[in-house]
């Protein structure tokens, strides 16, 4: 989610529940304007990993190392992101962009965890781990 939430949104972009409504394990990665949703292939309660990439360009395909991967576009009014959880609970990390009010492309992909850890009353940890690739849709305008 944007550091901005629903403050930077365009009029007329898709809400952050209209969006999470769409949701479901068959569309379990989508965006609309500073928010994307990403929907769990395991269990409705527990811990992910997550990484967030920065790349300049298309990253390497490497598809085939994945269980699902999807492709979309996001639009960033701060660019300054951070993982939150259902719950509102955010990880705390921010990702800087390095560029406000514009378009990215997010790959994500998810694949099997390193191994499902159960502990006492606690959410699971190790079932799912997610990557989230963002590069530019357009090179940045150049500074003259």
């Amino acid at each position: 989610m944007d550091l901005d939430g629903a403050n930077g949104q365009p009029e007329g972009a898709e809400d952050l529940w209209e969006l999470s409504d769409r949701a479901n394990r068959t569309d379990w990665f989508l965006t609309t304007a500073n928010v994307a949703v990403v929907t769990s292939q395991a269990d409705s309660w527990h811990v992910v990993d997550v990484t967030l990439e920065l790349w300049d360009g298309r990253p390497p395909a490497d598809d085939d190392r994945w269980s699902r991967s999807e492709t979309a576009e996001l639009y960033s009014s701060s660019g300054r992101l951070q993982v939150v959880g259902v719950y509102g609970h955010s990880s705390g990390n921010l990702m800087d962009l390095r560029d406000q009010a514009r378009n990215w492309f997010v790959h994500a992909s998810v694949r099997p965890g390193p191994g499902a850890r159960y502990r006492r009353e606690q959410p699971p940890e190790g079932l799912e781990t997610y990557r989230l690739q963002f590069w530019p849709t357009q090179p940045s305008p150049s500074v003259p």
